[in-house]
């Protein structure tokens, strides 16, 4: 009996120290700055959406990840190519930038890039997953698909991210 309410005992103990380290303490807490800029890019997110074209189409196709969507539209298409990356493949850029939705230049134009699929944030993988070689694209990357809503290596979290570049190569 003294067994059984020893078990009984610990196994009360782990279930409160359980609840307790359930808290609040994990919750990311943001300043009014910071709320406001992350409102201001999703909103730019919302208006990309429903930016129509001189004909009344949509100006940007949307990519659907998880419970987010990435924007992109083809600048220029050189040829006719139907090769397009994998999720196992590398990908080969030219002229790829980065830019904030102020434009301000978060990553300066590099002529020549190449990443592993699976090494790079997933709106952009999304993006290039429904490109061909030889077309310029403009990226619009929400937060959830970038690097959230943490600072990243001078990317302020929250940051809708825009990217410019032409799909190269495929391997």
């Amino acid at each position: 009996m003294k067994a059984l309410s020893m078990y009984v005992w610990s196994f009360l103990m782990i279930v409160v120290m359980g609840f307790t380290s359930c808290g609040d303490d994990d919750e990311i807490q943001f300043s009014e700055e910071q709320l406001a800029y992350i409102t201001k890019n999703k909103e730019y997110i919302w208006e990309k959406k429903a930016e129509k074209d001189e004909n009344g189409e949509l100006r940007y196709k949307q990519v659907v990840i998880g419970s987010d969507t990435a924007l992109y539209r083809i600048l220029k298409k050189e040829n006719d190519w139907q090769t397009k990356p994998s999720l196992t493949s590398v990908v080969y850029l030219l002229d790829l930038e980065g830019k904030f939705i102020d434009g301000q230049v978060f990553q300066e134009k590099v002529e020549n890039s190449s990443f592993s699929m699976n090494g790079i944030i997933p709106g952009l993988s999304g993006v290039l997953l429904n490109i061909r070689l030889d077309e310029t694209v403009e990226a619009i990357i929400p937060a959830s698909l970038g690097y959230g809503n943490s600072d990243y290596s001078g990317i302020p979290g929250g940051s809708t991210l825009i990217f410019t570049f032409t799909l190269d190569k495929v391997e």
